[in-house]
């Protein structure tokens, strides 16, 4: 059974057992993910009609030799004004009755235009799209190992040439010009914060310089054959303040702690308590980090399962999710360390090879 296949009889039996047609829509430069999982195509605006009795690509031409080199599926070639009329037109000829579709990607002109010009009855499938890909096969796993041997190399690189005074705009470009020249696509975008920026979990690199006894904190990753890694390591310029030293002992047991409890089948919630609680435990408490500990990656950066204090559902084994405590004083510094790992039946399963201590240069 090959993953239409699969995706098929998903929505038949947990969402309308009518379902005959699943579309999906894929906008100009928008994510490609799902179409790319499905059919092989790496292009931007197509959609995938999955039927049993056939898949197509609709796209225009643009794209008509690229589809047909990287998808075996029937190529519909687009040659009019609205996409929407040329899809329209291949669902009649199907007789398509009952269409899954994205709901959280199609937009409302889109659906709009189609609802007006079919007279079909359209059920989103979204959850049973991210369900299918949370699970990974051995070869997904494979590409993000790959993926993460290239951004921790790239990482170890740009060490080589960090020095105080570096911009954090100087070192986003160096990193992601190192994984490119090994052969990987950034994977998302690179997060670099210097100082009391690192105290931002998500600071955006500035023309900030680095200075001596501060941190330099990296969020960074690598795509390989479609596929990322997240990771996220701490740098110290020379020596730094035994405050900054304690906490960062205290997160990377919270981490390691994680790790070694987390499997298969725990509730997503019970794995971030197990973290959270040693910070929670210290005098560092109200400088817990305040989001879920870990998310999934894959094809994209933030995928299901999820981890956090409100998620109810057990890792289904395969799966492969970020462990990312951190502590966060608003004004002075943060610590985040971030390991990518696969969740398997006996535990958790590390992909990230670098060294989680602190790296002074």
């Amino acid at each position: 059974m090959d993953r239409v296949d699969k995706l098929l009889e998903l929505v038949r039996l947990n969402v309308d057992s009518d379902i005959d047609t699943v579309m999906i829509w894929n906008y100009e430069n928008s994510s490609s993910a799902n179409t790319f999982y499905l059919s092989g195509f790496k292009g931007s605006c197509s959609v995938l009609i999955l039927r049993d009795d056939g898949r197509y690509i609709v796209t225009d031409s643009r794209y008509f030799e690229q589809a047909q080199e990287e998808s075996a599926f029937q190529l519909v070639k687009h040659t009019g004004e609205k996409l929407t009329d040329s899809v329209a037109s291949l669902l009649k000829d199907l007789s398509a009755e009952v269409i899954g579709f994205e709901a959280e990607k199609l937009d409302c002109k889109t659906y709009n235009e189609l609802t007006e010009k079919l007279d079909v009855k359209f059920l989103p499938v979204d959850r049973m799209l991210w369900l299918m890909r949370s699970v990974k096969s051995e070869d997904e796993i494979e590409a993000i190992r790959e993926a993460s041997r290239v951004a921790e190399q790239s990482f170890l690189d740009t060490l080589g040439v960090l020095k105080e005074d570096v911009s954090e705009l100087d070192i986003c470009a160096e990193l992601e010009y190192r994984i490119k020249k090994r052969g990987g696509q950034v994977g998302f975008e690179t997060l670099i914060g210097t100082g009391p920026r690192t105290s931002l979990p998500h600071a955006k690199p500035t023309s900030r310089q680095a200075k001596r006894g501060e941190l330099i904190l990296f969020d960074f990753g690598a795509k390989v054959r479609g596929y990322c890694c997240d990771i996220t390591r701490m740098v110290s310029v020379g020596e730094v303040e035994e405050e900054i030293k304690e906490c960062y002992a205290l997160v990377k047991k919270s981490l390691l702690q994680a790790i070694a409890e987390g499997k298969a089948g725990m509730v997503a919630r019970q794995v971030d308590s197990v973290a959270r609680q040693v910070i929670l435990e210290s005098k560092y408490a109200e400088f817990c980090f305040s989001y879920g500990l870990g998310h999934g990656i894959g094809l994209e950066v933030h995928e299901i399962p999820r981890m956090g204090p409100k998620f109810e559902e057990p890792l289904p084994a395969n799966s492969v999710v970020t462990v990312e405590p951190g502590i966060y004083m608003p004004g002075k510094f943060g610590i985040r360390i971030e390991n990518d790992v696969v969740v398997r039946d006996g535990g958790f399963e590390t992909i990230t090879n670098l060294d989680d201590d602190l790296i002074q240069i």
